[in-house]
């Protein structure tokens, strides 16, 4: 159906154990972090129909955006064989990271 020459060189190989592992990790981040992003679209949308303060339209942007960009990049490195996607891999880590350390912790 498709063409063979446009498969990704890491489907049929075997990751390490740790590999997955890591890779399953920035999932459950990735995946945590679009549902925080839809928890703070709800937000907003309440505090503006309630006339309460909400998080802000900056940060609820800044989350849906952070969302996707750890979703794309997770799902990339599943397709990306050696150091390329663990970059990624722990790209998801680092976004996460920033994202908690300056919208929830700072």
């Amino acid at each position: 159906m498709g063409d063979a020459g446009a498969m990704s060189p890491a489907i049929g190989r075997r990751n390490s154990l740790a590999r997955r592992l890591l890779s399953g990790v920035a999932g459950s981040l990735a995946a945590g972090m679009a549902v925080l992003a839809l928890a703070m679209v709800i937000a907003q949308v309440y505090a503006g129909a309630t006339g309460i303060p909400g998080p802000g339209v900056a940060e609820v942007v800044g989350h849906l955006v952070v969302a996707a960009v750890m979703v794309v990049l997770q799902q990339r490195s599943d397709h990306e064989p050696g150091r390329i996607g663990l970059a990624m891999i722990f790209g998801v880590y680092v976004i996460a990271a920033a994202t908690l350390w300056f919208w929830w912790w700072s």
